[in-house]
């Protein structure tokens, strides 16, 4: 059977603390160890790739999080609905148009 809303509510606001304490952790351990971060983003070569991966995973874990307050706040992105066309008319059948002629005036 469904939850109640009471329970799946809870769930997601256990989600938003835990993604939101993710997210502080995260922040302050780079802040923390910088100088150990700049050595190794700085190096080059293989090393080029952690920049990315960490903002990677401060997109998610900050989208996340923020994401979970906005449905928790009851703040939801605008469903689309499909348009829904016309029926398809014929077209009308093509006509040949005449070829412009050129006449001498005398």
């Amino acid at each position: 059977m469904g939850q109640s809303h009471a329970v799946k509510r809870n769930k997601q606001i256990a989600k938003t603390i835990a993604f939101g304490a993710l997210s502080v952790a995260m922040y302050t351990i780079l802040f923390m160890n910088s100088a150990v971060v700049m050595t190794y983003f700085t190096k080059g070569f293989v090393y080029a790739a952690l920049p990315i991966l960490t903002a990677f995973a401060f997109s998610f874990v900050h989208g996340t999080f923020a994401g979970n307050v906005w449905s928790l706040l009851g703040i939801e992105a605008a469903q689309k609905r499909p348009e829904t066309r016309p029926a398809a008319q014929p077209r009308p059948a093509q006509r040949k148009r005449p070829r412009p002629r050129v006449y001498l005036n005398t």
